[in-house]
């Protein structure tokens, strides 16, 4: 496709940026329903090629290539372009099974009375880095420190459903039930934190930046949920079950489309073919 997108550049006498350019999906046109179906939820194609532009000084380099084209010199300059987009994250049940199991995955965690977590997920790593991306979106929903949670996996034994790791679903279906897991998590600190500061849950506020619960209009009067932790336990309203926990079950709504574009300058021998 990118060879024949060149192709008609050259055939147009345009450049094949530009070409790109008037058939990409404008971005106020999302979310938007390709011919073949998918739904595309979002994009920005244009600032994508725009930084990759930037970043590989474009608009030079093709002064620099026809320059050496109009001066015979030994070295040409080649010059690639690619935007793409890609369909990931496999997941949605009333598109995608296998063998009739529909392809949700899984995540339960659990605070423990010492402030630290355990996350389960039904996803295994292969190198990716699941363990602080996993960590990582949980410790945004809790306002917790990373390094206070722990990532298990790869256990049939003891984690929870998944349908694996494979095009790029682990983050988007795996991922999505972790974040959803933390914020029942979340809800459930928020009713043992307005036990803890002595005031009614509806005046319960949660701080993302500080990651703390507040009253509302007393900031001053704060608890986090690792200071929650050992009430959820020995200290949690009558209308709670002890422990600080929670599952879930993900079924993303449709895949996820991430994008990009590519530059590349190689230079080439004029009588020998060879690529630098």
């Amino acid at each position: 496709i990118e060879r024949m997108v060149k192709r008609l550049a050259q055939e147009l006498d345009m450049d094949p940026t530009e070409l790109r350019r008037k058939n990409f999906i404008p971005k106020e046109a999302f979310p938007y329903e390709s011919a073949t179906g998918w739904n595309y939820d979002s994009g920005d194609y244009e600032k994508a090629l725009d930084k990759a532009m930037e970043m590989a000084d474009y608009e030079h380099y093709r002064e620099e290539q026809q320059r050496r084209i109009e001066n015979d010199a030994d070295k040409l300059l080649g010059i690639g372009v690619s935007s793409f987009t890609e369909v990931v994250g496999a997941g949605p049940g009333k598109t995608c099974d296998i063998a009739g199991i529909e392809m949700f995955d899984s995540a339960d965690i659990r605070v423990n009375p010492t402030g630290n977590a355990v996350v389960r997920v039904g996803v295994q790593t292969q190198g990716q880095g699941h363990e602080t991306t996993f960590a990582q979106i949980v410790a945004e929903e809790l306002g917790m420190d990373v390094d206070n949670i722990t990532v298990e996996h790869g256990d049939t034994d003891t984690e929870p459903y998944g349908l694996g790791t494979y095009g790029s679903r682990s983050t988007p279906v795996a991922g999505a039930a972790a974040a959803v897991a933390a914020r029942k998590v979340r809800e459930k600190a928020k009713a043992i934190a307005a036990n803890e500061l002595e005031a009614a849950e509806e005046d319960i506020e949660w701080d993302r930046q500080s990651g703390e619960f507040h009253v509302a209009g007393a900031p001053d009067r704060s608890i986090t949920i690792t200071e929650i932790a050992a009430g959820a336990y020995m200290n949690h309203p009558e209308s709670e079950e002890p422990g600080l926990e929670a599952v879930n079950y993900y079924d993303p709504p449709e895949m996820t489309y991430p994008f990009g574009s590519y530059i590349v300058v190689v230079e080439i021998d004029r009588e020998t073919g060879e690529v630098e």
